[in-house]
Formats: C-alpha cells, structure tokens, sequence
C-alpha cells in the first residue's frame, strides 16, 4: 500500500480506499467510447469533510482528482493516468424533504428516480424528472454537466431547478450558495438571494471549479392528470414546423421529434412527434385539443398514443418506436459516440437535411464499419431545439471505434461552427467548443487559474489550461481521437 493509499485510507477509512489494478480499472470510462486511463487510486468519501480533505491533499502532493458519479454520459470523462479517482456514489442521502419550502436537498450521488419515488409518496415530485438516465444518474453530476433533462419543453434546463449548492472548492473550502450562503440562519429557500449567482459557476463546469457534494432542489405536488398524443408526418419540414407552431402555444410539457434511426413500428411516415401534457385536469384536456387542432392543420397523421404514455410513464427509450433495444444493437455489442447540440428550431430542417446527406455520403464507410444510426431525435425546449445524434459503432471493431469517433468529430464540428451549442460539453468535445466561446473562454480559464492554481480538480476536461505532462506522452487531456 502506498503512503498516499493510507493517507487517504486515514480519512474514508480502509475499507473506501483501494489501489489494487481490479478496482482501479473499472473506473477507466463512462458509457461512451473515448478510452481513459487507469487511476492511481480510487477512494470513496462518505462525507462532504472526506470530500474537502482529499482535496488539500491532492493539493499537497500535487496529484489530480477526476469526480466519478455513476459514470452515465457517452461523452468522456478523459481520466488521467495515476490520478486519485474520487467516487461520489456513497453520499446519496436524502437529507430534508421540505413542503413548506417546496425543496429537497440531497447529497451529491443520489439517484433521480429514488429521490422522485421518495417524493412521491407525498404527493410531490422533483420540479425536472431527471435526464434519460434517471434511474442511474446522480443529481449531483448531472447538475454538474447540467444534462437535458424530461419535461424539456416546459420544465427547462436540470440546472433551472437548482435552490442552492454545498460545493467544495479547489483549496478544499466549503461554500454555499443562494440563502444557504447565510451562515447564521441561511434556509435553502431560493437561489438568487445573496448577491451574484454563484450556483451558476458550478452548474454545467463538469467540476472543474468545485465539487458539488449537496443540491436543494425545487420540488411541486404532482399535476392532477397527463395525457399524451403521438403524430407522424410526411416529411422531416412538416414535423419541425409542427413543433414550432406547439412550442409558440406552449402546447407540450416534453416534445420529441423522431427524425432518423429505424421507424416506429407498424406505421408509416418519414419524422415523428410526441407530445406530453400535464397540468389540471381541464388545463390538461384544453391543451391536448390544442395540439391535435395545430397538428392535424399542419398534415399530422394521428397515431396511438400508448408508445408515448409507455415511453413517458415507463421511461424507456425504446418506447418512442414500439422497438425492443435489439433493433439497434442486434447481434453485437454496440457503442454510441454521442454528438448533441442545441438549435434555433427553424435549423431542424437543415440540420436533418446534413446528417442524411452525410448517411448517402458515407455509405461504404457505413456499411464496411457496420455503422448503424440510432436515432436523430430532439426534444424540444421553450424556444429551441436540442438533438441526440446517436451512431453506433461495433464495440469490439478498433477500426469502426475509430470511424466512430470521426463522424462525432465531424457532426460537433458541423454544428459548433455554425448554430449549435453542445450543451454539455466535457473533453471529447471541449476541442470543436471552446476555442470558438472567444471572451468567455478566456474568463473560465482565468476563474480555472485563480480557484484552481495546482490543477487538480478534472483537468483537461474544459481545456482550460490545466493539462500537465502527466508522463505518459500526452498533455492528459482525455482526447484520444
């Protein structure tokens, strides 16, 4: 055991620290394609004092820290090789439910579905659902890279349901955000309460300038009624100007355009819309009648909408086209070299006009790679558009691993240099983003150099600066395309 293994074993305890190669190598990549590299160690705090006092110690002996929650994005996390990996998954509590405030707060690696489910036994929920991957992702890393969440088109942003922040800085100091920040009687009632924003520099930073370790959340009592409708079109233009004309209603709660990837089962058409409604019982009913009214005006075929009460009520994306998960990973395991980006809604239609140019383009590198697509699905938000560009590469084919990464290299950088923000960003796509934010740039590099003087906390994963040799021939940046 190393000194640094049984220093850290002297704040978790023994049995939370580990540096054997069994361990160490199930921590490499999340559930993306971009390979990392092998922690020195890993070490798993229960507490937000454990979280702070890794911290100055990784600042004394000068070694990264990569923050590990449940490892659910397709993007990267870019681990360094020899770094401390430190993993979040033990601080899952659910520590207050608060009705006459209407928030929850929470430790950082608490499960979506479970802090809902807890809720809802209340006759609450939490004000967003959570992402596609509710019933594995943690708030905290999903506040964190502020992920596209359910309920987009009416709910907004994960990040829009933050209260306040207990976040642990890159010196290993413990702040709080919003009233929390008060620190003789502050309640976690409302975010913007205490001069600037600072939740804010936390949300969507991936945990390059703090770690997140407690959220408040807002949370509602449930609507009384959800109702829901499933239309196809005879084009991808019909569709997305659909969309757009229920987005200025503000028809839908959750919107979901299907624009590529195998067709809904049993029906026909060439792009696809869902439509999620909840409110009040009669608010529910008006505004359903309103979206068949705009949607059979602008050519919509109506269709059953059990796929879309399965896909909404069941959480499962195979749902939104009656397809079992073999319709796309069929006979070998396959991986997703996921491109997103957000859009003005009236690029929907260009946007699908490259990507099937690109299919056509690309069609002998598609076939002797076995590239399979997905999917090019949206979910609509208040006034804009976020896409999923879903290609699947053959797992265990190095040459379709590498073709796989090409094509998201050439989607983000298609998208990022004309109309589109990614979203979340993290390394994988932090080369085809960052360089092109200009002045905004070079603030979060000079915030990264003034909180963040050693490095240590995800370096590289923003480019900002903060990728020393790490002596393995490269600058650590997790960029392995």
């Amino acid at each position: 055991m190393s000194s640094l293994t049984e220093r850290l074993a002297a704040i978790v305890g023994p049995g939370y620290v580990s540096d054997k190669l069994a361990d160490r190598i199930c921590y490499t990549r999340d559930a993306g394609p971009s390979v990392g590299e092998v922690p020195g160690v890993v070490v798993r705090p229960q507490t937000t004092e454990h979280v702070s006092q890794i911290i100055r110690l990784a600042n004394e002996v000068k070694m990264p820290i990569f923050v590990w929650g449940r490892a659910t994005t397709f993007i990267g996390h870019g681990i360094r090789k020899g770094c401390i990996l430190m993993a979040l998954d033990l601080m899952n509590a659910i520590e207050k439910i608060d009705l006459v405030n209407q928030a929850v707060t929470v430790q950082t690696g608490a499960i979506w579905h479970a802090v809902d489910a807890e809720l809802g036994k209340q006759g609450w929920e939490l004000v967003v659902p959570g992402p596609g991957g509710l019933f594995v992702c943690s708030v905290g890393g999903t506040v964190a890279y502020n992920a596209v969440p359910h309920g987009l088109a009416e709910y907004g942003m994960t990040g829009d349901g933050v209260i306040t922040l207990e976040v642990v800085l890159p010196d290993g100091s413990i702040v709080s955000t919003g009233s929390s920040a008060n620190e003789v009687g502050g309640v976690a009632m409302e975010r913007y309460a205490n001069g600037p924003d600072l939740a804010g520099l936390f949300i969507g930073s991936c945990g390059v300038y703090g770690v997140i370790t407690k959220v408040t959340y807002r949370i509602r009592l449930k609507p009384d009624a959800e109702r829901f409708a499933f239309y196809s079109f005879g084009s991808a233009e019909q569709a997305a100007n659909t969309a757009m004309a229920l987005q200025r209603k503000h028809v839908a709660t959750h919107l979901v355009g299907l624009y590529g990837g195998p067709k809904p089962t049993g029906v026909t058409g060439e792009a696809f819309l869902h439509i999620i409604i909840r409110d009040s019982t009669v608010n529910a009913d008006a505004r359903l009648a309103e979206a068949h009214t705009i949607c059979s005006a602008l050519g919509g075929i109506r269709l059953n909408e059990e796929a879309t009460r399965l896909y909404w009520v069941g959480h499962m994306y195979s749902w939104l086209r009656n397809t079992p998960p073999d319709t796309y990973y069929g006979d070998r395991p396959y991986s997703c070299p996921e491109a997103t980006a957000f859009l003005p809604s009236d690029k929907v239609k260009e946007t699908i006009d490259f990507l099937r140019n690109y299919e056509v383009e690309h069609a002998e590198e598609f076939a002797r790679h076995g590239i399979r697509i997905k999917c090019y699905d949206i979910y609509y938000s208040r006034n804009a558009a976020f896409i999923w560009i879903d290609t699947l590469y053959p797992e265990l084919d190095s040459e379709a691993w590498k073709y796989g990464l090409k094509m998201r290299a050439d989607y983000s950088e298609w998208l990022y240099s004309r109309f589109g923000s990614p979203g979340g960003i993290m390394a994988p796509l932090a080369q085809h983003i960052m360089p092109k934010l200009g002045a905004g740039f070079d603030l979060m590099k000079a915030l990264k150099r003034q909180l963040d003087p050693n490095g240590i906390l995800n370096p590289g994963v923003l480019m900002l600066g903060d990728e020393p040799d790490n002596g393995n021939g490269h600058n650590g940046s997790g960029n392995h395309e």
